[in-house]
């Protein structure tokens, strides 16, 4: 998961907490606040009320009729009052009541005759109401049991309006807080991004002379971006005395290893070595100066491709190259065919000896690996914009174990160890196609054959070239 996206996930987990916290106590506040509210205003009401009824219970029964009217014209319209007595038989209801009556509980009536008051919340006709129950005393004469309710319906009502304004309003914070954060989050990890950017470029152009902007900042970025610049001067460094090294020993081994080579095989020449066992061992020489030589002239082209020379290019005809490749290679096959297919005439921007080189890398090798009974096969064909060079050997194959590793510097399969390779030949050939634009790929059948293809950007010619003789001949083996 990228970082920005975790900073904003963090960022509305931490809102989203403090959003709950904040809202479940709101609720519950104001939910108490008009709990309260309505109990107190329950507590006045019933106090109002048993005055009434003191003063109404201290007058002769025949003058408390005309002189106060019943208590429950004194209740205000949202109060429902009940006067119960002793015996808990209801003696009058408020008006508002009207033939409903407030719940009578006998732990609330006795708990009330302790001296005590009660609050309880019942349901009257599906609807919730706040009851206040507390014995009524005239003259230190019980008199009975005072009720006082108020419905519930505006405190519920305001409660559901305020939890329908916390949630509408902390999902917009959320909302606005979310894209709050995830533009902090784009605009702190921006520096961290150009470090990335940078780091990729100098992966894929393998320039290591390329630096990052200083940060104008004092703070972690800006301390990661010079961290950076100062790892890539030290691996230029590093790397520009590796590649002048091995430039430098391979341009100064090849004269002496010519020298070696060119008396080895006057030696062989003169016959100046008469015994058998000298001559074995001189051929032994010989064939491992010729592998010394070849590896000295690769290190030194590899040398001089990781120092980033450009190959000088211009139009070439491809197919002419293959003609030629297939006519030496007949020549040096050693019992293996050599075969040109379907060669078509195409033309490429690109460096004739380069191009030469990579043909004769592949085909050494199909050779090399094909056993002398088999055959190595050439073909070149257009494909749109594209030209597809095709080599195709029925040798030994590749394994599974060795495929992704054959482009790699100085990797030897086992069966190549026995040949006598460099390990450098594909790197080569890779260094090549990449430099013209080309694709090498390769796929292969452990034990039956491999095929090399090289797709690189072609052009066909409107005039076709006349072929000689030895072309004609290849194209008929």
């Amino acid at each position: 998961m990228p970082l920005r996206v975790r900073l904003a996930a963090w960022n509305a987990i931490v809102i989203v907490g403090a959003m709950l916290l904040l809202g479940t106590l709101t609720y519950a506040v104001e939910e108490r606040s008009l709990s309260e509210e309505i109990d107190e205003s329950l507590r006045n009401q019933a106090r109002n009320m048993a005055g009434v009824y003191q003063v109404r219970a201290s007058l002769p029964p025949r003058a408390r009729e005309r002189v106060i009217p019943q208590p429950s014209v004194f209740s205000a319209p949202s109060f429902h009052v009940q006067l119960v007595d002793p015996d808990g038989q209801i003696v009058e209801r408020s008006s508002g009541l009207g033939n409903r009556r407030l719940p009578t509980n006998p732990a609330s009536f006795e708990k009330a005759g302790n001296g005590g008051e009660v609050f309880e919340t019942v349901t009257v006709d599906g609807q919730n109401v706040r009851l206040y129950t507390v014995a009524v005393i005239a003259n230190d004469e019980f008199v009975g049991f005072l009720q006082v309710a108020r419905s519930l319906e505006l405190l519920e009502d305001a409660l559901e309006f305020l939890a329908r304004t916390l949630v509408l309003a902390g999902a917009s914070l959320l909302a606005i807080a979310l894209g709050v954060a995830w533009f902090l989050a784009g605009v702190s990890l921006r520096p961290i991004g150009r470090v990335t950017h940078a780091a990729q470029e100098v992966a894929l152009s393998g320039r290591l002379d390329e630096r990052l902007e200083p940060v104008k900042t004092r703070d972690e970025v800006a301390r990661l971006a010079a961290t950076f610049n100062h790892m890539l001067e030290r691996l230029e460094t590093a790397f520009a005395a590796q590649r002048r090294f091995v430039a430098d020993a391979s341009h100064e081994l090849r004269t002496p290893l010519t020298t070696v080579l060119g008396n080895l095989q006057l030696l062989r020449r003169t016959g100046a070595v008469k015994e058998p066992e000298m001559q074995e061992a001189l051929d032994d020489v010989i064939a491992e100066a010729e592998r010394m030589s070849r590896l000295v002239h690769g290190l030194l082209a590899l040398a001089r491709a990781d120092a980033g020379l450009a190959l000088e290019k211009r139009l070439v005809s491809l197919d002419e190259i293959i003609v030629a490749v297939h006519r030496e290679a007949r020549a040096m096959a050693r019992g293996t065919d050599v075969h040109m297919g379907i060669v078509e005439p195409l033309d490429v921007m690109g460096n004739p000896d380069a191009l030469k080189q990579l043909l004769w890398i592949i085909v050494d090798n199909g050779m090399k690996y094909t056993p002398p009974d088999g055959s190595v096969t050439l073909r070149l064909e257009a494909e749109g914009e594209m030209g597809i060079l095709t080599v195709t050997d029925t040798g030994v194959g590749i394994t599974e174990e060795d495929l992704p590793h054959i482009f790699e510097r100085f990797y030897r399969s086992s069966t190549a160890r026995a040949s006598g390779g460099t390990g450098l030949g594909l790197a080569i050939a890779r260094w090549i196609a990449e430099e013209h634009g080309a694709e090498l790929s390769v796929s292969t059948v452990s034990g039956q054959g491999t095929t090399f293809c090289v797709t690189i950007p072609a052009t066909r010619r409107d005039v076709v070239r006349r072929p000689t003789v030895e072309t004609e001949l290849a194209v008929t083996a």
